[in-house]
């Protein structure tokens, strides 16, 4: 490669990194802890072996009893779309309704409505009745509290992030090889990161290069689908999608209101013997409570058999007479790439509730964790880069203020997720909604207060050594807490098989001791530290 292109993809790369800095390190830290997402709440409640014995589980939930559930709770269901489904690798059920598409419909029947279903006695709970700390994590992943705006940045991160990636691969090319297995830890600081950088990207570059796809696809893929109604179908959305799915259309509208009863267990039936080991996970109603309605039976087959094993049967609810047949493996382009990219990066191809599967969730937070340190590198490697002679005093203190306002709302996100695990733990089951409230609160004030508290100080060695000790110190503490209020200790819960709860304490315990080995060699090894900061 010529100077110019290596020039041009060098620059590329480090603009497009330092730009999304803190972008991508709240999505990766955030995305980690979402992948335990499920347990997390087990982990909270604190209740794993008495949910599990009486679980709502997909292949053996009383549909029946939750339609019942919803039709009791939700007012104006006349035209709407109802979906229950697994979420993530969970065997817990929840539910999605639409607003209604009928025109005559009075407010109340254009809300949309969420909920989770009791496992006990088929009740529907609202989001602030089972709000726990892995759902605040799992939505900040993607900016959810930025509303609709928030997708479309996590979208725009993940392409930058795409871009940065293919940029490195290029500059860093021809040396991968030789530099991969170089670590020079007594060298200049900026050798130090370089090739910390270097290395650990390498080893994380598969894991990264399918987040970075999946998740532009995730965030922007709604926007690229408007784009090309506007310009290939001039504007007839319905079209492109019925091109695009390549699904047999039904010219189904909204039928007159009617009322009839719908054995939901036995379509769910049907559908799981039609297929050897079938299991089902999703239940879309259409145009509910109206002579037109379907139903709709989703699912796949083991992940042992198939990766792109998912099927389903669409039945008219009226005669419960099917439809429309799609057999495992047969889904069509469209919902075989969605389905991909769902399990990709969703890490949903192991058995729900299997020691195998919990692996391979942490092989994934393993290597989210890698990104979020090849990440802080990046900067102090760009931080190092601009510390020269050449580059006046004005421009040296802006360079280290940027860099310490992005270190300290990144690595104080730490501290603060451990000190809101423990907080979630020790809150009383009471609360109800105003649960969601003070952890939200106490999360994001706490992380607002200390990054400014640490920003400002501008030191980056004490913002460093301060969040990984008392990152350490609490998520040492988070297990003992866990143990103390509910008597899950790990080794019990180790025992007994729950490998969710097992699952959170011993990655707390993880980090809590690698935290403070890392701290105590900071302290011994004074080559890491240049005039008052930490490398």
């Amino acid at each position: 490669m010529n100077n110019r292109n290596y020039n041009i993809f060098f620059h590329l790369h480090t603009v497009s990194g330092i730009t999304i800095t803190v972008g991508l390190f709240i999505i990766f830290f955030g995305g980690a802890f979402a992948l335990f997402r499920q347990e997390i709440g087990d982990w909270e409640t604190g209740k794993y072996q008495a949910v599990k014995t009486a679980a709502v589980k997909s292949e053996t939930a009383d549909y029946n009893r939750i339609m019942d559930s919803i039709a009791k709770n939700v007012p104006s269901l006349y035209g709407r779309n109802v979906y229950v489904y697994s979420e993530g690798t969970s065997d817990k059920q929840a539910v999605y309704i639409s607003g209604s598409v009928n025109p005559k419909t009075d407010s109340l029947g254009k809300i949309i409505h969420e909920y989770q279903v009791n496992p006990k006695d088929y009740a529907l709970m609202g989001h602030e009745d089972s709000f726990s700390l892995g759902e605040l994590l799992y939505l900040l992943h993607f900016y959810y509290q930025l509303d609709r705006i928030g997708y479309y940045i996590s979208g725009l991160v993940a392409l930058f992030f795409f871009l940065a990636i293919v940029t490195g691969i290029l500059v860093h090319w021809q040396k991968i090889k030789s530099n991969f297995f170089v670590f020079r830890p007594k060298q200049k600081l900026k050798t130090v990161w370089t090739d910390a950088h270097t290395a650990l990207g390498v080893i994380g570059l598969p894991f990264q290069f399918i987040y970075a796809l999946t998740g532009c696809m995730f965030g922007l893929g709604i926007v690229v689908a408007g784009s090309n109604a506007v310009w290939i179908y001039n504007g007839d959305t319905a079209k492109m999608y019925d091109d695009v799915i390549r699904e047999a259309s039904s010219a189904d509208t909204l039928g007159k209101e009617q009322t009839y009863v719908v054995d939901y267990n036995k379509l769910v039936s049907e559908t799981t013997n039609k297929w050897k080991d079938f299991k089902v996970d999703r239940l879309h109603v259409e145009f509910y409570g109206s002579k037109t309605m379907k139903v709709e039976v989703s699912g796949s087959e083991s992940i042992r058999e198939r990766f792109l094993g998912q099927g389903s049967v669409t039945f008219r609810a009226e005669t419960g007479k099917e439809l429309r047949v799609k057999a495992p493996g047969n889904m069509g382009y469209y919902d075989d790439v969605w389905s991909s990219v769902r399990r990709l990066h969703y890490a949903q191809f192991g058995e729900i509730g299997t020691f195998s599967a919990y692996l391979l969730k942490v092989v994934y937070f393993l290597m989210a964790f890698l990104t979020c340190f090849v990440i802080i590198s990046g900067v102090l490697i760009w931080l190092e880069a601009r510390n020269k002679k050449n580059i006046t005093e004005k421009k040296r203190r802006y360079n280290e203020r940027v860099g310490s306002i992005y270190l300290a709302i990144c690595l104080s996100m730490l501290p603060i997720t451990a000190a809101g695990f423990i907080l979630s733990k020790v809150l009383p089951e009471n609360l109800s909604g105003s649960r969601e409230a003070i952890l939200n609160y106490s999360f994001f004030l706490g992380w607002l207060v200390l990054s400014i508290l640490l920003a400002r100080k501008r030191n980056k060695a004490f913002t460093n050594k301060f969040c990984l000790l008392t990152g350490g110190v609490l998520g040492l503490l988070i297990p003992v807490v866990n143990g103390i209020s509910s008597g899950n200790w790990f080794w019990r819960t180790w025992n007994s098989g729950e490998y969710g709860i097992f699952s959170v304490d011993v990655i707390w315990l993880c980090i809590g001791i690698i935290c403070l080995l890392v701290v105590k060699r900071l302290r011994k090894d004074k080559s890491l530290v240049v005039s008052g900061n930490a490398a």
